[in-house]
């Protein structure tokens, strides 16, 4: 999606203040202060108004603030219904409690933030809309929100404990359930027992079937992590070395030899190869139904140019993940599916996870809905016919949250991988300007230490999977909605998390 950038206000008001010297040959310095002050109480209202309307959950207002303070270039490019449900979703973050809006400051980088309480989480929030400089200042993208310290006139805030976590994880989920924002399951452990795990919602709305904990929902992306784990099993038994070249291991049908030469395993494994996205060919086809084995993607790849000379920057890729599949299999002789099915699933306990194809029956299994908001009311369509038919090395596997749980705990554990190679999945790369992902992990440092994550979401998919790494919290939420209904929980308990620093004894042996 092309945005309009977000352009600090102190930098254009500066600019508009020559042009006016310029002009007119004299400005006097109380004028220019008298724009400023105009400028922030503009902002300042504005702020206002947006926690105003998002807290009053209502779609009318939400959609009368939309259509009045975004700029039309920004609404030309996104459809109303996904503007609509993002925020709608900062809504659902507050379990329907809503905000409090503290100040409004000007940062270092000369933009303009302002400190919001979340009554919900108990927690501090910045709030960051994009604003052009000029009047009528029209927001120019989504508003960015993230937990932070209380200011400073706050006094010392109270830490929540697990069983308060969970009371206000269900005051979250009973309002998103009950306004049909989230259908799916929700798991949170310690130390790889779970705290809390429930299933919402329906697997099938034809039918009304109910999901249940161990319904096997679509994980999208979140299945390169098994494919990072795979390939670190494979560098780990001597087979391959991270710094080899691609061209080692797939032939000229794959991809240019030209290319092939250029890339190093562990550039693909931390998307900085120059690779782009198979998937923009694959919604060019005809029928995704030929699209079942690893071979029959080779079309969609093979004239991919780089982007950029492999290490140089960090790109995401699914051409990447999917040629590290082809690797998987050139070297152990199976498939990619039989091979994550027998070194991964099996030793880690992932007795409901596979790589299941959409037009075959599965018992148990989500189907994937989209949810429009359309004048006449809400409509939903399934996602049975969309891409792909089947998952590969870049996503699209089924799992549970159960099994996803064990997945962890296989992890945490060493069972998948030895400690050495374990650290070298979970480790971020900025060696190879991957400075917040590994193999196959998002990989972030925060106050409570570090974070290991996967995200994942397609038509009808929203998933979220999160490790904190030490101080033992496993974050697990799949949803057969569309964003930002696993986005939506998940933020909900970082936020009680991060921002009060729950703490427990790591168990990591």
């Amino acid at each position: 999606m092309n945005s309009i950038r977000n352009k600090h206000f102190h930098v254009m008001i500066n600019f508009c203040f020559i042009l006016i010297i310029l002009s007119n040959g004299y400005t006097k310095n109380s004028d220019l202060q008298e724009i400023e002050k105009t400028v922030e109480k503009d902002v300042e209202d504005l702020i206002g108004t947006y926690v105003h309307a998002i807290n009053s959950g209502s779609h009318e207002k939400i959609l009368s603030f939309i259509n009045e303070h975004y700029h039309s270039t920004f609404l030309e490019q996104v459809p109303m219904h996904i503007n609509l449900s993002i925020h709608l979703g900062n809504f659902y973050k507050s379990g329907g409690l809503g905000y409090e809006l503290h100040s409004v400051r000007l940062n270092d980088n000369n933009e303009y933030i302002a400190s919001i309480y979340n009554r919900l989480t108990a927690a501090w929030l910045t709030l960051k809309i994009p604003i052009l400089p000029d009047p009528p200042h029209k927001i120019v993208m989504f508003p960015d929100i993230q937990p932070t310290t209380p200011p400073s006139d706050i006094g010392p805030q109270k830490r929540l404990n697990n069983q308060e976590i969970i009371k206000r994880l269900e005051l979250c989920l009973d309002k998103a359930v009950k306004d049909d924002e989230f259908s799916g399951a929700v798991l949170l452990a310690n130390n790889g027992i779970p705290l809390f795990k429930r299933a919402y919602g329906l697997a099938n709305k034809s039918y009304n079937i109910q999901n249940q904990l161990d319904t096997k929902f679509n994980i999208a992306s979140l299945g390169k992590m098994f494919t990072g784990v795979a390939i670190t099993q494979l560098v780990q038994k001597g087979e391959l070395l991270p710094n080899d070249l691609l061209k080692k291991y797939i032939t000229d049908e794959w991809l240019k030899p030209e290319n092939s030469k250029k890339i190093q395993i562990q550039h693909l494994l931390t998307h900085t190869s120059g690779l782009g996205d198979y998937f923009k060919s694959l919604y060019s086809q005809i029928s995704p139904m030929v699209f079942r084995r690893l071979e029959d993607y080779k079309s969609l790849v093979v004239d991919q140019e780089l982007i950029f000379e492999p290490g140089e920057r960090w790109s995401y890729s699914n051409t990447g993940m999917l040629l590290l599949g082809v690797v998987v299999e050139h070297i152990s002789g199976d498939s990619y599916y039989d091979y994550v099915r027998n070194h991964i699933f099996i030793p880690a306990n992932m007795t409901n996870s596979d790589f299941f194809e959409k037009d075959r029956p599965v018992s148990n299994r989500a189907t994937g809905y989209i949810k429009e908001f359309t004048n006449s009311g809400v409509r939903w369509q399934n996602n049975r016919f969309t891409r792909v038919m089947k998952g590969g090395p870049s996503g699209g596997s089924y799992s549970t949250v159960e099994d996803l749980l064990n997945f962890d705990i296989a992890i945490r554990n060493h069972r998948l991988l030895k400690p050495k190679y374990t650290q070298m999945i979970l480790s971020a790369k900025p060696e190879l300007n991957s400075p917040f992902y590994g193999y196959g992990f998002f990989i972030n440092e925060s106050p409570v230490g570090r974070i290991a994550s996967h995200g994942g979401d397609g038509s009808g998919i929203s998933c979220q999977y999160k490790i904190y790494l030490d101080i033992g919290y496993t974050v697990i939420i799949l949803s057969n909605y569309n964003v930002p209904a696993a986005s939506i929980v998940e933020e909900v308990i970082h936020q009680m998390i991060l921002s009060h620093r729950v703490t427990a004894t790591p168990k990591l042996e």
